[in-house]
């Protein structure tokens, strides 16, 4: 799930008491807390008890460190070889095959086997392995789009474009009549990760980056110069709210919800915050592809993934699979739909019609799971720790006009080369 950088403490919430010393206890960490963007705590809640029968007697310890925080205390717990027997973090790819390389995880081949965990596709699987095992079971769909004000649309006449032509034709329509086109903040600077990864796959196409990503294509190639480029022309032309660099994710996403924007490019991980936020009709679509001859598609990946530590006994490791077993069951998909706003990969339009799910939340994946062979990569969660530092910084460089498209890019490639020869690279 691609989230917010933050400190945030953790808070202990025992689901259920051990009774007596020698029953077995699964330690549990997650992100689902009660509000903001993590707010699937009341599934979660529901489903410990709902998935108790499956646990045949052992108890779950649970703690809970809302958003990002559970990304920053785990790499802690690895470092300190303390991590829980379950975890429910984020990311997958990079630094989940980091946890890997280091011993810190339990391969989940055999569970995969028992349990037939096949909802999950060739995609997030290997976004879920390393040396060709697996290790992480990832549950959320993550897909970027464009949220947008259709009451403002359907006041100033505007259409949804379907041509990145059309998009920019629109963008101009709005800032001539004064309104902010899209709701974009970056002082947190994973926002601009995201927006990059979004138009990069739209100009390169997903073929394109597999071959910068796991093999020998240089990031100074003509495609990615182009997306460079897009972005740092959308800043200059004036897209975005006057100081971006300094605005907040959450500022610029209540900047949209106010009516001051017309549109916010983000994912699915903040649903629930825009459905319950938004005093509009509220509507997504999926941005048209911008270079000539690449399919439509969108950024996506996994919200977080269940793991498993390599120190947690066998007899805790067999429970904890049967529990999760449940967690991804049909059934309890269901309840993440309809209490959590998250949508469990292997999710389908039509299961999310029959189980009533908000139709924004429909519309979002109808659009985003169209297109399944062409949609493309997160860089942030899918390049090694090492180069996202880099990264940070220079698309803030970029999108602020203090470099280059071309010396950004160079930037990029240097610290790639640099992740190469100390065998951080991830692939699948």
């Amino acid at each position: 799930m691609t989230r917010t950088a933050c400190s945030a403490p953790l808070v202990l919430f025992i689901a259920t008491q051990a009774a007596a010393q020698d029953t077995i206890v699964v330690t549990q960490w997650d992100q689902f807390a009660q509000s903001g963007i993590t707010a699937a705590g009341p599934a979660m809640d529901e489903l410990i008890a709902t998935c108790k029968p499956s646990l045949n007697g052992t108890e779950v310890l649970r703690t809970i460190a809302p958003s990002i925080g559970i990304r920053d205390s785990y790499r802690l717990a690895v470092s300190a070889g303390k991590t829980p027997d379950l975890a429910y973090t984020w990311p997958a790819a990079s630094v989940l095959s980091g946890y890997a390389r280091v011993g810190a995880l339990a391969p989940l081949d055999d569970y995969y086997a028992k349990y037939g965990w096949d909802q999950v596709n060739e995609f997030y699987k290997g976004r879920n392995s390393y040396e060709g095992k697996v290790y992480g079971l990832p549950m959320e769909q993550d897909l970027m789009g464009v949220y947008y004000n259709k009451a403002l649309f359907a006041e100033k006449g505007l259409t949804v474009p379907t041509t990145y032509a059309e998009f920019q034709a629109l963008v101009e329509t709005l800032k001539a009549d004064g309104i902010i086109p899209v709701a974009f903040g970056n002082r947190d600077r994973w926002p601009a990760t995201n927006t990059f990864s979004l138009i990069l796959g739209l100009t390169a196409g997903r073929a394109l980056e597999e071959k910068v990503l796991f093999g020998d294509e240089p990031w100074t190639n003509p495609a990615f110069v182009q997306a460079a480029q897009t972005f740092q022309a959308w800043a200059e032309a004036d897209y975005f709210p006057r100081g971006f660099n300094g605005v907040g994710y959450d500022e610029a996403n209540a900047l949209f919800l106010s009516g001051r924007a017309a549109m916010t490019i983000t994912g699915t991980w903040v649903l629930q915050d825009m459905i319950r936020g938004a005093e509009f009709d509220l509507g997504v679509f999926m941005l048209p592809p911008i270079a000539d001859g690449v399919a439509p598609g969108t950024m996506w990946g996994e919200g977080s993934q269940w793991q498993l530590s390599a120190t947690a006994t066998p007899e805790v490791r067999d429970a904890a699979a049967a529990y999760l077993n449940c967690l991804v069951s049909p059934e309890s998909r269901q309840v993440w739909v309809q209490k959590g706003y998250t949508v469990p990969i292997g999710t389908t339009p039509e299961e999310l019609a029959a189980w009533g799910a908000d139709p924004v939340v429909q519309e979002f994946f109808t659009g985003g799971l169209a297109t399944p062979d062409a949609n493309f990569y997160d860089l942030h969660t899918t390049l090694p720790e090492s180069m996202t530092q880099v990264l940070y910084p220079e698309l803030q460089r970029l999108v602020g006009g203090e470099v280059t498209p071309e010396e950004f890019l160079q930037t990029m490639q240097t610290a790639w080369e640099t992740a190469g020869a100390n065998g951080e690279r991830w692939i699948p």
